[in-house]
């Protein structure tokens, strides 16, 4: 049997066996720092842990037989990388529940506070700059919140004024099209979904947003994707003053 087996009532969701994965924190460690939709290889994962090699080994081999985790090989690594978006929703869902931990230096400060500002969320943006950005939709008809707090998608407006030039139909629909996703910074939901990301893809294309270090999860707001976004989504200036803006080069 299963380590992770519990007595459940047969045909629930075994929900036990998903916490006692995320419990550990070396394993909580390797999804938190997927996250963002990353592949990251087993080398990176335990220079963040700070773990001997043949441990993130072990965890990561747990990680896959849950399904939580992919992998491929290429070449001479393998890369991992959260299964699917549901996977990231859950996770974001547990950080808003989550109880804080007191940072321990200035470093950790600060990478808090850019997360806080703006990050991606595996392939949609989360923080301040998500939830404003998912805000500004909500006013513009495009989204609305169901009396039950789902996020939800108005097919026909959303298409009449296709934001970015983005319709419901050009977008993967084997996935949800709109999903609220409760930001663990913000606490209200930011738009996830197939929408999302390709909002947050296109804002990278046209370069709005970019990633100032790579394989971190904080993005930063240029300055010339900020005038984007007040002019397209009618966003206000005191809305945005939080967010960090950066000149191009």
């Amino acid at each position: 049997m299963n380590e992770l087996a519990r007595n459940i009532t047969p045909g629930d969701p075994d929900i036990a066996a998903v916490g006692a994965l995320a419990g550990d924190p070396t394993r909580a460690r390797i999804l938190m720092a997927l996250l963002d939709g990353l592949r990251l290889p087993a080398s990176e994962l335990t220079r963040i842990c700070g773990i001997a090699k043949s441990t993130t080994s072990q965890h990561l081999s747990m990680l896959l037989d849950s399904r939580l985790v992919a992998s491929e090989k290429c070449g001479r690594h393998t890369y991992y990388w959260l299964a699917s978006p549901d996977v990231a929703h859950a996770l974001e869902a547990m950080a808003a529940i989550a109880p804080r931990t007191i940072p321990t230096s200035l470093n950790t400060v600060r990478r808090h506070d850019g997360l806080a500002h703006a990050r991606l969320c595996y392939d949609h943006l989360a923080g301040q700059l998500g939830v404003t950005i998912t805000d500004a939709l909500c006013r513009m008809g495009l989204l609305c919140l169901s009396p039950d707090g789902q996020l939800l998608v108005e097919a026909r407006a959303w298409d009449a004024q296709q934001p970015l030039g983005i319709t419901t139909s050009a977008v993967p629909r084997r996935r949800h099209l709109a999903r609220g996703c409760i930001d663990w910074t913000v606490r209200r939901p930011h738009l996830a979904g197939a929408l999302g990301a390709a909002l947050a893809q296109r804002m990278f294309q046209q370069e709005w947003i970019t990633r100032p270090v790579a394989g971190q999860r904080a993005i930063v707001l240029m300055y010339a994707g900020k005038a984007e976004l007040i002019s397209t989504f009618g966003i206000s200036e005191t809305e945005l003053a939080d967010v960090p803006c950066r000149r191009g080069t």
